[in-house]
C-alpha cells in the first residue's frame, strides 16, 4: 500500500500538483492500493481534477481528516493528534512510509517529535517543498525586486476594506473561522511570533534529520538556490519537475485584440502600478486584462480590465473557460519571488499552452529557456509595461511569435510529463531494508 497524505492544503489549493503526485506514484508502483489522507474538500477537488484530466486511478482510498493550523498549542496538538492516529493505522497494515505532499515547520515539527517514541520510531517519510521552504534564505543576501514607482495604492485601505467585507459577505458560516478569523489570528496573536522563532524552517529540517526523511523539490532552480543556504545532499533532496497531467491543448485564440491574463492569486501591487504606467500610454487600440481569480484590488478605475469573480474562487471548469481565448499570461512576480519554490502560474501556462509575459525570475527563467523559448522575460517594469504597449499596438505582428511559443511550450509538456520523472519518485520514495 502507498500512503499518502495532504495535511495542509483545502479545496483546489495545489490539486495540480497533487493529483500529478498521486497518478505518477500508480505509474511508478501499479499495483499497490493508495490510501489518500486529506481534507473532505481537497479530496474532492483531487477526484475532479482527476475526471477533468481523464485520469483513472483504481484501487484508492480516500480518507477525511480534519486540521486547522491555527499557529497555536491547540493547533500543534491537534496535528500531533492526527498524526499519532494515521502512524497507528498505517502500521497496523504493514507499511511505515508516508508520502507528504506539503508541510509546514510546525507539522514537521509534530512529525520529528513522534518518530522519537519506539513505537514509531521505524517510520519513513518523503516530504514535497513548497513556499515555506523559501525562508531558508532568511539572514542571508537575497536579490530585491524591481523599484516601483508607486508604491501604494489609491485609497488602499478603502479599498482593501471593500475587498474584504466582499469576501465576508460571500463566506459561508462554516467557513467563517477560516476566512475571517485565522488572518486576525496570524497576525496578532503572541504565538504567531514566537513559533516564528522556534519553529523556524531551517531549524526544523536540520533538527534530528536523518536518512528516514527525504525530499522533493518541483524545479532544478529551487536546488542550485538551496545549495547556498543548506546542504541539499546531506537533507537528501530530489527534484521532481511539476509533477502534472497535461489534457489536450485547446485550439490557439483568434481574437481581434490582444487579450492578456492573470491567472491565479497574481501581484495585486504590481498589477496596479503596470494599469498606472499603462494608462499613461494613452493607447487607441482595444486589449483586455483579464483577471481569472479573486483578487481584483487596485484595478478600479482603469479601463480594459475585467475580473469575472472578484472575492470568489472560481472552480476549474470556470477557470478553463475564462482561458480559453487568452493570448498570453502576464506573471508578475519579480527577482526576489519564488526563488526556493515553484510557482503555479507557470504550471498552469503550460497546461492551458499559453505564453508568458514575465519578469527576471529565477523559476520562470528555468522553463522559458532561450533555446526553447515560450514567452518574453522582462528585466524592469517599463521593459514590462513598454512590451505591452508594443504587443498592444503590433498585435498583428505578435500572433506568429506567439504561435511559436505555442509549439515550443507543446515540446516543453513532453519534457515536463510525470512519465519522464518516475525514476526520481521512485528514488525519492525507496528505502533499503537494513
Amino acid at each position: 500500500m502507498i500512503v499518502i497524505c495532504e495535511p495542509t492544503c483545502r479545496g483546489v489549493s495545489h490539486e495540480k500538483f497533487n493529483s500529478g503526485f498521486i497518478y505518477g506514484l500508480r505509474l511508478v508502483y501499479p499495483k499497490e492500493a493508495i490510501r489518500f489522507y486529506a481534507d473532505i474538500t481537497h479530496i474532492n477537488a483531487i477526484k475532479n481534477i482527476l475526471t477533468h484530466d481523464k485520469i483513472f486511478i483504481d484501487n484508492i482510498e480516500y480518507i477525511a481528516i480534519k486540521f486547522r493550523d491555527l499557529y497555536s498549542i491547540r493547533g500543534m496538538l491537534t496535528y500531533y493528534s492526527l498524526f499519532k492516529k494515521m502512524f497507528s493505522e498505517v502500521l497496523e497494515v504493514g507499511i511505515n512510509k508516508i508520502f507528504i505532499l506539503s508541510f509546514s515547520p510546525t507539522i514537521l515539527y509534530v512529525i520529528k517529535k513522534l518518530k522519537q517514541q519506539h513505537d514509531f520510531s521505524k517510520m519513513k517519510f518523503t516530504l514535497v517543498l513548497h513556499g515555506n521552504f523559501e525562508n531558508i534564505a532568511n539572514g542571508y543576501d537575497k536579490p530585491t525586486g524591481p523599484s516601483l514607482p508607486i508604491k501604494k495604492m489609491k485609497n488602499k485601505y478603502i479599498i482593501e476594506i471593500k475587498y474584504k467585507l466582499k469576501i465576508i459577505r460571500q463566506t459561508k458560516f462554516i467557513d467563517f473561522p477560516e476566512i475571517v478569523i485565522k488572518p486576525f489570528i496570524d497576525r496578532f496573536m503572541p504565538w504567531q511570533f514566537i513559533s516564528t522563532k522556534l519553529f523556524t524552517d531551517r531549524k526544523i529540517l536540520l533538527w534530528k534529520h536523518s536518512g528516514d526523511f527525504k525530499y522533493i523539490a518541483l524545479s532544478p532552480h529551487i536546488i542550485t538556490n538551496a545549495e547556498k543556504y543548506i546542504n541539499t545532499k546531506d537533507l537528501n533532496m530530489y527534484t521532481v519537475i511539476l509533477p502534472t497531467v497535461f489534457a489536450e491543448p485547446p485550439p490557439s485564440p483568434k481574437n481581434e485584440y490582444v487579450k492578456f491574463a492573470i491567472f491565479g492569486y497574481g501581484n495585486p501591487l504590481m498589477l496596479h502600478n503596470i494599469l498606472v504606467q499603462l494608462s499613461q500610454k494613452e493607447l487607441k487600440q482595444p486589449y483586455e486584462i483579464r483577471i481569472i481569480g479573486m483578487d481584483n484590488k487596485g484595478t478600479e478605475g482603469f479601463a480594459n480590465v475585467t475580473c469575472p469573480s472578484p472575492g470568489k474562487r472560481l472552480d476549474r471548469s470556470e477557470m478553463e473557460k475564462y482561458a480559453r481565448d487568452i493570448d498570453i499570461f502576464l506573471i508578475l512576480y519579480d527577482k526576489s519571488r519564488y526563488r526556493l519554490s515553484c510557482t503555479g502560474s507557470i504550471l498552469e501556462s503550460l497546461s492551458y499552452t499559453k505564453p508568458v509575459l514575465h519578469f527576471d525570475n529565477d523559476c520562470i527563467n528555468s522553463f522559458n529557456k532561450h533555446e526553447n523559448p515560450i514567452g518574453i522575460c522582462c528585466s524592469g517594469l517599463e521593459e514590462f509595461v513598454s512590451k505591452m504597449e508594443d504587443i498592444i499596438k503590433n498585435y498583428e505582428v505578435y500572433i506568429h511569435e506567439f504561435q511559436i511559443f505555442r509549439k515550443n511550450i507543446l515540446k516543453l509538456r513532453k519534457e515536463c510529463a510525470i512519465e519522464n520523472s518516475l525514476i526520481q519518485l521512485k528514488d525519492s520514495f525507496t528505502w533499503e531494508d537494513l
